[in-house]
């Protein structure tokens, strides 16, 4: 699925509707999400509560309310990983039972 990335502070975000959330199986109230990245895409999956400690020198994030939806936030550094310019590209999001990968939209 394609997206545009939302200008948020000194990063951006994407936002996901709940109905999409739920198809992911993540609450978006407590979900905590590992980012990794390799070959210019980033790899998103939930870890457990009980896992925080083991992943603490890596990238965790939550997921942030906003109207109806929720989104995630990405800093910069992770923006210029995707080798994106939020301001014209897309990102394209895949979704593999409760992964997320995201690259770059190439029409």
């Amino acid at each position: 699925m394609q997206k545009k990335l939302k200008s948020s502070g000194n990063g951006w975000e994407f936002y996901f509707t709940k109905p999409i959330l739920k198809l992911l199986g993540y609450n978006p109230k407590e979900t905590n999400l590992l980012i990794t990245s390799k070959n210019k895409t980033l790899y998103i999956e939930p870890i457990e509560e009980n896992d925080l400690e083991r992943y603490k020198d890596n990238m965790v994030r939550k997921l942030q309310k906003s109207g109806c939806s929720y989104g995630l936030y990405l800093p910069a550094p992770l923006i210029e990983i995707l080798d994106v310019n939020p301001e014209n590209d897309a990102i394209d999001v895949e979704i593999c039972e409760n992964k997320l990968f995201i690259k770059k939209y190439e029409c």
